[in-house]
């Protein structure tokens, strides 16, 4: 099981999908000026798929998928 700095389990995970969330909330754009990813530099499906299932083996019970509403990435499905 991961823990945090204070030993507390991690038993969530939030994987954004994109870094052009249109709601501006902590998670996605914590600064005031944000610099906007290259298109390599953001995960591929594949990549998100295995870091949720290398997660979920580490003992991760939820995994939420973020990035907007509705999400603002093409070919994800809902």
């Amino acid at each position: 099981m991961l823990r945090d700095t204070f030993n507390r389990p991690l038993r969530d995970l939030r994987i954004s999908v994109t870094d052009r969330c249109n709601f501006r909330c902590t998670y996605c754009m914590p600064l005031d000026e944000y610099e906007w990813l290259e298109k390599s530099e953001v995960l591929s499906f594949e990549e998100i798929t295995r870091v949720a299932r290398l997660f979920a083996q580490l003992g991760v019970e939820k995994i939420r998928l973020t990035g907007g509403e509705p999400l603002a990435r093409r070919d994800l499905d809902s």
